[in-house]
């Protein structure tokens, strides 16, 4: 699991344009990687739309995802469904880029 955690930290802070020390973690976990993420993304949900909608976009995450999760998440799950999500579709990518990768 901390391979997979490891990876996606850099397509996270390239696709939100955070710097480096934003994402650092003390244990390469999942769990830690969600609280912070969603720290950030409750941060621009309230300061930056317009960034994390471009960070959305960058990601791939549906349309159709974030609405149903901010119409029908109660507030306090909003930020952290939201990581969830990002996460799970960054390792996706991941998979379907090294399955690829074993082809070339």
């Amino acid at each position: 699991m901390e391979k997979k955690v490891r990876q996606c930290i850099p397509l996270l802070l390239a696709h939100f344009q955070l710097p480096d020390e934003e994402l650092v973690l003390q244990e390469d976990t999942l769990d830690e990687l969600e609280r912070k993420l969603s720290s950030i993304i409750g941060y621009l949900l309230t300061h930056d739309l317009d960034r994390l909608m471009s960070a959305f976009y960058k990601i791939d995450l549906s349309e159709q995802v974030f609405k149903k999760i901010i119409s029908e998440a109660p507030p306090e799950e909003i930020n952290s469904l939201l990581a969830k999500e990002v996460i799970q579709r960054e390792q996706q990518k991941l998979v379907t880029r090294e399955k690829y990768r074993d082809f070339l």
